[in-house]
């Protein structure tokens, strides 16, 4: 009896086997692995032109205009732009074509040919101002024009454009081994033992001219606009036959061969001189009074290279133009850009410098065709 049971349950436990099998899902086949999916790899980005700045793009105009500047006025010797233009050249290989000449002759050409003929000039101040009352100088206000001192640059007529690049102070340098007894003040160049010995700059042709008479009328009678006491005193230096002559423009040549002993100039190129010429001298500031001024410069109106133009003009009043200006003795116009101590430590005393004013252009311009006139009448020339 036992057994027949056993044989039941054995069979009951087979045929509930069976059917908790049929009741599980059936496995699934074996599935083929999915294709690999290809990385996307992103084009690299398009490569976009860095925008040039306006310098540079100046520079890209400038350069396409020929590769040349014409300058009235820019010799090397004068305010280093020797080594101004040099450094212009390396720069933008851009060189310079000068005709040397002093600032009423460039009033005068810039006016005869409706400044068309050069891009840039150097002059005094007063006569720059001249220019861009007549509309004469190129409307273009440099970047950094509101860091420039009010009084050393302008606007005339239709936008025209003047500027002051630079300052300096009137003195002479002197020759020490052809006088022995170095005069200070303007009083002391009327010696008999200096007969012969010293050359100025003409006023008619020369602002640097215009500035001698101002300086010693300033020493003379305490005002630099009385043009008559400085005529006179210098009529009275020709008389005792101390001046052995009066220069159409800047000459060092007699100076550096010993065939005069004191040149009347600024203090830049006074500098520059004793330490170029290779003669022993001393660089004097005239105690009893002298002028300071400041040196314009202007691009032509309708400049031959107009985009020149205006690089050079950033080139020299914003950049490092100003610098260069400060290598050689020459006092930068820029506040922002001062002369370097080792070439400060050149100068003369600085209480050799109390008693200088700066000229007032506008002054100067009033004065300056009766200057000229009463200069040649003093001292007898035509």
């Amino acid at each position: 009896m036992k057994i027949k049971n056993s044989f039941k349950l054995f069979g009951m436990a087979v045929i509930l086997s069976i059917l908790l099998a049929a009741c599980q899902p059936a496995t699934p086949p074996p599935q083929p692995p999915p294709p690999a999916t290809e990385t996307v790899v992103p084009p690299p980005p398009t490569a976009t032109a860095v925008p040039l700045s306006p310098l540079e793009e100046l520079a890209e105009k400038a350069k396409a205009e020929g590769g040349v500047i014409n300058s009235y006025g820019m010799p090397e010797t004068w305010a280093n732009y020797g080594g101004i233009f040099a450094e212009f050249a390396k720069r933008y290989g851009i060189t310079q074509q000068d005709i040397d000449m002093g600032s009423s002759v460039v009033l005068s050409r810039m006016t005869e040919e409706n400044a068309s003929k050069n891009d840039i000039a150097d002059l005094k101040p007063s006569f720059a101002a001249q220019l861009a009352e007549k509309g004469l100088t190129m409307a273009y206000k440099v970047s950094c024009w509101d860091q420039l001192p009010e009084g050393q640059k302008g606007e005339g007529k239709d936008g025209s454009i003047w500027y002051a690049a630079y300052k300096g102070t009137l003195g002479w340098i002197v020759n020490t081994n052809l006088v022995k007894k170095v005069p200070h003040t303007w009083a002391e160049l009327n010696d008999p033992a200096l007969k012969g010995m010293i050359s100025y700059l003409d006023p008619r042709a020369t602002g640097t001219g215009v500035n001698t008479v101002e300086a010693a009328s300033y020493a003379a009678s305490g005002d630099p606009y009385n043009y008559k006491a400085g005529a006179e005193f210098l009529a009275k230096l020709h008389q005792a036959g101390v001046i052995a002559s009066v220069d159409p423009k800047v000459d060092v040549s007699k100076f550096q061969r010993g065939e005069v002993g004191i040149l009347i100039n600024f203090d830049y190129n006074l500098l520059k001189w004793k330490e170029d010429l290779g003669v022993p001298a001393e660089v004097v500031i005239p105690t009893d009074g002298t002028i300071a001024s400041g040196g314009g410069v202007i691009a032509a109106r309708n400049a031959p290279h107009p985009n020149t133009a205006k690089l050079f003009l950033e080139f020299l009043l914003c950049g490092d133009g100003q610098k260069l200006y400060a290598s050689a003795f020459v006092s930068p116009m820029n506040p922002t850009v001062q002369l370097p101590p080792d070439i400060a430590a050149k100068f003369p005393p600085a209480e050799q410098y109390a008693k200088v004013v700066f000229i007032d252009y506008q002054k100067d311009a009033a004065i300056s065709e009766d200057l000229k006139a009463a200069w040649a009448e003093a001292v007898g020339v035509k």
